[in-house]
């Protein structure tokens, strides 16, 4: 993977492939667009929400060793319960949702450890996200007809609906798995649920008779016309129930079974339209959440649930394709934190705000800010123009010192060595062709230590992010040093390339290497600009690589970027690094590519 450290990438997106993207980037689209005419959430919109702890039983039977769900412990949590749909009335017939923070157990520690998105109903109505974008805009005629052909998804519809008393009467399922590794390295699919801890109440609490293939098109059905209940009843009986004599209790379950070998009995397992068989893998009481204080609306209203809050214990299960059941759960993480986003009026990333200006549905974001503010610039002015004598000398009298410069210090260098042997073939009689060797090494050696000096004497140090005007003298200077440099090569120098011979000439022109700590460097092309250049103990940079330490960026400025190589990096033949790039420890930047301006390469040697 290569990661722009200027456009940060979102490693869900990444992970994912093109038909996926396309999915993901629509339905986020669709549900963006509503979020910014609304500013509120698409689902769940109305809530009420209670704090509280969740302690852990001291004796699990049958759950192994975890970290996070210890014997005996105890979280801060956050319950936030709503109705689906239904944000206008409480009595009308709905799916009703249980959104569960739990906090870090440390001392005024409100992180967030873990959210859970649970629901009433034992399973979902969509297996993946394409069937989940797929309902959402097609019409009931086409639902009706997708679950005549799937029975088991019009029973995930109905048994979700509930005609509730109190939002503390009903059951709560997760319908989704998450991915729990223990202690002693097991990794299980864990499910979660909450039910009320008066074990009176059943399952079937508040459960809807069906009255058709499906409920109406706008998901809830309307009260019945002698319910004189309050709009908000539900709302107002939670709130009433909180603050009573010992609060809100809820027992929290886990239910779980190993992960299956092969991929399709995963997949499987995995499927949220069909619940697991309780006989085979029964719920499991953990812990006991209870709730006593109530929260105000506008911090109900402030709850931001993240689906993708893991940790190594407890991870999200990733799919790569849209066909996949775990890609619900994947994609809506992304979808979420979108919305969300879009809704706070926060910064939007750019591969967010790419994720939805790809997609087929257009969605007007110049109002929302984006992550990286451009700093406007003064177009008005015509950067790169020359005056008439700035002109002249660029066409006339620069072409010509780079021609004839170069050779003129050339030929100093060789003056010495060259006169020497001729006094030696004249006073020994020495063979002149077999002195002709020593004159060729010496003055190769004398012109590489010149172009050294000359580096220092002609060039301006550069800066790691500095800038220089393209006209300027220094840059001027610059042009005449690198054709001198390039005479050097050409000369001597490049047949010493990989050798430590040259990793030296590079530390005495600015290169942070070390000749005796195994660096190999076998281009020329790490010498545009040596100072840019860092390669550390074991590094490697391939025959005609090449590594930019600057770039032009428009406004007239040419700015300077070090093109780093951790320890082992690799770097193949003929790449190109541009400035800024990072070549992290034991990476590789294979041949023939291309790690654009300011990019980490974290792509590992394979075993």
């Amino acid at each position: 993977m290569i990661k722009n450290t200027l456009h940060a990438l979102d490693e869900r997106i990444e992970e994912m492939d093109t038909k996926y993207k396309r999915i993901v980037g629509n339905l986020a689209a669709n549900l963006a667009a509503t979020t910014l005419k609304v500013r509120t959430r698409y689902f769940h919109r109305v809530g009420v929400s209670g704090k509280g702890v969740l302690k852990i039983y001291d004796n699990i039977k049958g759950f192994p060793e975890h970290k996070i769900f210890q014997g005996g412990k105890t979280y801060p949590v956050i319950v936030r319960h709503s109705n689906s749909l239904s944000a206008d009335d409480d009595a009308r017939l709905d799916a009703r949702g249980a959104a569960l923070r739990i906090l870090s157990d440390e001392l005024d520690n409100k992180t967030p450890l873990l959210d859970l998105t649970l629901k009433t109903g034992k399973a979902f109505y969509a297996r993946t996200i394409s069937d989940f974008a797929t309902w959402l805009v097609c019409g009931l005629a086409a639902r009706e007809a997708q679950v005549e052909r799937m029975p088991h998804v019009r029973d995930a519809v109905w048994t979700s609906l509930r005609n509730a008393n109190s939002y503390t009467e009903l059951h709560y399922y997760s319908n989704i798995c998450r991915l729990f590794r223990f202690a002693d390295g097991k990794e299980m699919y864990v499910k979660f649920k909450l039910r009320p801890a008066d074990e009176r109440i059943t399952e079937d609490s508040g459960k809807v008779q069906p009255i058709g293939i499906l409920p109406p098109e706008t998901g809830a059905i309307p009260r019945s016309e002698h319910d004189t209940r309050p709009l908000q009843f539900l709302v107002d009986d939670f709130q009433k129930r909180v603050i009573s004599p010992g609060g809100v209790r809820y027992i929290f379950q886990l239910q779980f079974q190993s992960v299956p070998d092969d991929e399709a009995t995963r997949d499987i397992a995995l499927d949220c339209t069909r619940p697991w068989d309780e006989t085979e893998f029964p719920y499991i009481d953990v812990g006991e959440i209870t709730l006593c204080e109530n929260l105000t609306r506008e911090q109900t209203e402030e709850l931001e649930f993240n689906p993708f809050l893991i940790c190594h214990e407890i991870d999200v299960i990733r799919a790569t394709s849209a066909s996949q059941s775990a890609s619900i759960d994947h994609g809506r993480s992304l979808v979420y934190e979108i919305c969300q986003h879009l809704r706070n009026e926060e910064p939007l990333p750019e591969a967010w705000r790419n994720l939805i200006e790809q997609s087929d549905v257009k969605v007007d974001l110049s109002g929302c800010p984006i992550a990286p503010q451009l700093v406007k610039k003064d177009t008005s002015e015509v950067t790169l123009a020359r005056t008439w004598y700035q002109t002249s000398w660029s066409t006339f009298a620069q072409p010509l010192l780079q021609t004839f410069f170069p050779y003129f210090l050339l030929g100093y260098t060789t003056y010495a060595p060259l006169k020497a042997i001729l006094i030696l073939n004249k006073t020994t009689n020495y063979p002149l062709y077999g002195l002709l060797p020593l004159f060729w090494v010496t003055s190769g050696l004398l012109s590489a230590l010149a172009c050294a000096v000359a580096k220092w004497i002609l060039t301006t140090k550069k800066k790691d992010g500095g800038t220089l005007p393209i006209w300027s003298t220094s840059l001027f200077m610059e042009t005449l040093w690198q054709a001198f440099r390039t005479l050097v090569s050409d000369n001597f120098m490049d047949m010493a390339s990989g050798s430590m011979l040259f990793v030296l000439w590079m530390r005495l022109m600015g290169s942070e290497v070390e000749p005796g700590q195994g660096v190999y460097v076998d281009s020329m092309g790490a010498l545009l600009n040596p100072e840019m250049v860092e390669i550390e103990r074991g590094g490697c940079v391939g025959r005609d690589a090449l590594l930019f330490g600057h770039i032009y960026e428009g406004g007239g400025m040419v700015k300077f970027g070090k093109v780093s190589i951790g320890e082992d990096g690799f770097m193949g033949s003929r790449a190109v690094a541009m400035p800024g790039v990072v070549i992290e420890e034991g990476c590789s930047l294979g041949a023939l590519s291309l790690a654009m301006k300011e990019e980490i390469v974290k792509s590992r040697y394979s075993n």
